[in-house]
Order: C-alpha cells, then structure tokens, then sequence
C-alpha cells in the first residue's frame, strides 16, 4: 500500500504553489497531526500546538522553527531532533526497550533502505541525509524565520509536508523478555524463563513478550502500520541445538499470576487446550532456526509478519520458544525483535 499524507490543500502532488495557494491554518493544523503520528510511535506524547493553529491565529514562523517546549518544540525541531532522531530505551527495562529506531528512506532508488539522518554532519555509511534530499543542503530553507524578517512561505511548508511524506518507513528492535518458564516435569509449578531444555523426557521452554506498544490511550507505540518482510526475530543460545518460536495467544498475568505447564493462568484455573502450550487457540508457530553457540539465528518469514501485525493490532504480544531437537543440558536462551514497516495512509 502507498503512502500518502493526504494533504488537503495544494496541486495535485500535495505541494502549496505561490500566487496560487495561500498557507492557512489549517496547512499547520495537518502538519502538526502528522508530527504527533511520528511522535506517539517513536514513545513521545503528542505536543499541543493549538496555540498556534487555532482558528483565528497566524501561522507563525516560530511555530516552524523557533518554538520550544513548552508549550511545544517547532515543527523543524519534531522532524529533525524527535521523530528522525528518537530517543531509544524510553520505557525502560532490561535491556532496554527500545533497542533501536531508524526511519528507512522509502523511495525505489539507489538509497532505498538506508537509514535517514538530519543534522549538518555528512551522512555515515549506509545513511541517508534528510536535508539533502529536501534541497540540496543540510539545513531547511531560511533556517531562522524571524518576526518581520522573513515571512512564511509556500516553500516552507512544502519542505514540511515532503519531509513528513518520506518519514513513512521505520524499523524498531525489541527485547523480548522471557520471565516464565513451564516445566513438564514440574507440571503444576511456575519456573523460571530465558532457558529451555528437552532430554527427550523432560521439556522446559519459555515464554515472553515484547513491548510493542503502551497502555495509554492513545497508545505510544507501533499503530496503525502495516509491518513489512524485512522483520526478523533473533534468537542466540549458549549451546548448539535447534529453536522453535511461537506466537502465544494466551493473556498471561507475567508478575501476579504466571503460567505452569498445565495452566497459562493458575490462580484463576485457566487451562491451556494442551499442556505445554502448544494446543489450538494456546499458540501458533512462527519458525524454526538451528543455531551454533552464542551465535545469533534468525527467523523471517510471511508467519512472524502476520504473527507481528496482529500484535500491533491488538493481539497479545506474547513469544513461546522451545527446543525440538533432544540433549542431556540445559540451553540459555535471548531474543528480540526487529520490525520494519510502513505508516498506513492517513485517512
């Protein structure tokens, strides 16, 4: 699905003409909605820029380059300091989470997929700068608009309105923590995660989630996208032996009521379809990956894009992995996430 922001006055490609289009109110009013959509998915609250935009108000050249919070940082600022340059590990954790955020140049060219970058330093290797796809610099046209200096242009907005139009594709790495962990030979008895074993008697494996998103309302985090083929779930172990991963599709009360083989919540008597976890409606497999020691494997695949999607959209960001191939020890276990993918068109 393409992108497009949807800009609702201008020429037919979105952009303000001079002589032709007058920027008004509302031209700030939608860049700003699609400032705060970058926002909240790089962790950020949405900022109010209603002091500037509201109906009765001039659009202002602070509100494009100057202001600072608060009440809001400017809409150059957003772009180039908060959305293209997220902070990582805002929600804390162990490691981290999280782990990495890069918006990805989204046009079909020699750079597609390098990571964007703004700031007056040269692009690194595998980088991409911003600014000098916008214009050919590496700053915004008329860095400082001043009051009854220079006034707010065409131009400007344009550059906003591209810039928010490239920023489309991302890619953010995710721990996932495995906390639990179900035993067979100890059915009814909560374990510890981030090991697995099977002897070919006795099975433990461990379960986990990722967080993808927050429980705030709106929900700071990955939505409303639509996650694409290049995410990869990595997993590394500390012995050679063979992994599969699961979508977990339980609800599990991680700190006050963890899972056991034979329930995925004890204390309220739920019991999975079949102990272990791996029954219709406890998980679904997502793929398998033989691994060498303390060398990282990965799984890709149609399976973890649908099992990422319907995390994003709601469904329980929960990972079961196990070992199916047999051995006498036990196996440590890591993994995380990465999920690259594109804003949905807005509406």
């Amino acid at each position: 699905m393409t992108y497009s922001a949807a800009w609702q006055n201008g020429n037919e490609q979105g952009r303000l003409e001079p002589a032709v289009h007058v920027v008004n109110l509302a031209d700030a009013a939608q860049v700003a909605d699609r400032i705060n959509r970058r926002r909240m998915l790089v962790y950020q609250p949405r900022q109010d820029f209603g002091a500037h935009v509201h109906a009765g108000a001039y659009v202002r050249g602070s509100t494009l380059s100057a202001a600072v919070s608060p009440p809001f940082d400017s809409f150059r600022a957003n772009i180039t300091d908060t959305v293209i340059a997220p902070q990582v590990g805002v929600l804390g954790g162990d490691p981290a989470t999280p782990s990495a955020m890069d918006w990805l140049w989204p046009v079909n060219d020699a750079d597609e997929g390098k990571i964007l970058v703004a700031g007056e330093l040269p692009p690194g290797e595998g980088q991409v700068g911003l600014l000098a796809k916008l214009n050919g610099t590496n700053h915004w046209t008329d860095p400082s608009l001043t009051p009854g200096g220079t006034h707010v242009r065409a131009l400007h907005f344009n550059e906003l309105r591209q810039s928010i139009e490239w920023i489309h594709r991302g890619r953010w790495r995710m721990p996932i923590y495995l906390p639990a962990g179900i035993f067979s030979a100890l059915p009814d008895t909560r374990w510890i995660g981030q090991a697995v074993a099977n002897n070919g008697a006795a099975d433990l494996r461990s379960l986990g989630f990722a967080i993808i998103s927050t429980p705030d309302s709106p929900a700071l985090g990955l939505a409303n996208v639509s996650v694409r083929s290049g995410s990869f779930l990595a997993i590394t172990t500390d012995r050679e032996c063979t992994i599969e991963a699961r979508r977990c599709l339980r609800q599990i009360a991680w700190q006050s009521d963890g899972p056991t083989w034979n329930k995925y919540a004890p204390d309220a008597n739920k019991a999975w379809a079949s102990p272990g976890a791996l029954g219709d409606g406890d998980s679904t497999s997502i793929g398998s990956v033989a691994l060498q020691a303390d060398q990282p494997g990965q799984i890709s695949g149609g399976a973890l894009a649908s099992a990422l999607q319907a995390m994003i959209e709601g469904g329980e960001p929960n990972f079961l992995l196990r070992r199916t191939d047999t051995g006498p020890l036990t196996v440590n276990v890591t993994a995380d996430v990465t999920i690259e993918f594109d804003l949905n068109p807005d509406q």
